[in-house]
């Protein structure tokens, strides 16, 4: 009796371990899977891009491990940025739009995957400048990171695109912004994909609020510099407290010598 009540004890213990072992498991696999959710990833530093690393080796391919949400630049400045749902767009200085095949290669990136803490439309007849201070209204505070997806229809917008430059780099950001290609459009419906990043980031990446924009036919996108709406707009916002970013690995970077500070949020 006695070894028949041993097995019993043996068996339940074991059962119960495994228990343990299976509710340790989903437990780790949901947190992991949280911080999947609120982390920002950034693909090289701000002042970095600033100061003419405008070569780099993240690929399309490892860019959407970090994130379905995104924006930045491709290689060598060869077009802007949007990632939207999952896939990153690029739209080249001409205005033309294609999907980043998976061995391009991108020369800066913020992304995360978008997990919706809060929504809210914003009032009708809006422009970029009251958007901003609408937006200030609605974060818990300025010390988080946010990311947000806006959708609705642009009665005037106004985007940039980026030059494509060549070795060896012989100008800044300073320098290309102010003449970069320039794309009008009215009554467009797409969607701007954003990040806020608060004033301590320093460097690191551009203060306050950065927008790209990808119509819905995909013909028309890039940097937000203005817009206009007659309506209201779909706003749905990630609050974000978890930062990671990931330096370049090449000649380039390793060799830059950081001396300019530019920051540009237009």
């Amino acid at each position: 009796m006695k070894s028949i009540q041993i097995i019993i004890v043996f068996f339940l213990t074991l059962a119960a371990c495994t228990q343990v072992q299976k509710k340790g498991t989903g437990i780790d696999s949901q947190e992991k899977e949280t911080v999947k959710s609120d982390k920002f990833y950034q693909y090289s530093i701000w002042w970095a891009f600033v100061n003419k690393v405008f070569d780099g080796d993240l690929k399309v391919s490892d860019l959407k491990k970090q994130g379905d949400i995104g924006l930045g630049s491709f290689d060598f400045l060869d077009g802007e940025m949007v990632m939207l749902d999952g896939i990153p767009y690029r739209v080249r200085e001409n205005g033309e739009i294609t999907e980043g095949a998976d061995n391009d290669e991108i020369v800066y990136a913020n992304a995360t995957f978008f997990d919706e803490d809060k929504k809210f439309e914003t009032r009708p007849a809006i422009d970029y400048i009251l958007f901003k201070t609408e937006l200030d209204s609605q974060l818990v505070s300025s010390n988080y990171f946010y990311a947000f997806k806006v959708h609705g229809i642009f009665k005037t917008i106004k985007l940039g695109g980026v030059p494509k430059v060549e070795k060896p780099f012989l100008e800044g950001l300073d320098v290309l912004i102010p003449k970069r290609p320039v794309f009008n459009g009215e009554n467009i419906t797409g969607t701007m994909i954003g990040f806020y990043c608060p004033k301590y980031i320093g460097n690191i990446n551009a203060e306050g609020y950065h927008f790209h924009f990808i119509s819905d036919d995909h013909k028309m996108g890039g940097h937000v510099m203005e817009f206009t709406s007659d309506g209201s707009l779909d706003v749905k916002m990630d609050e974000i407290h978890s930062y990671q970013f990931e330096l370049p690995a090449n000649d380039t970077f390793e060799n830059v010598k950081l001396e300019k500070e530019f920051q540009y949020n237009k």
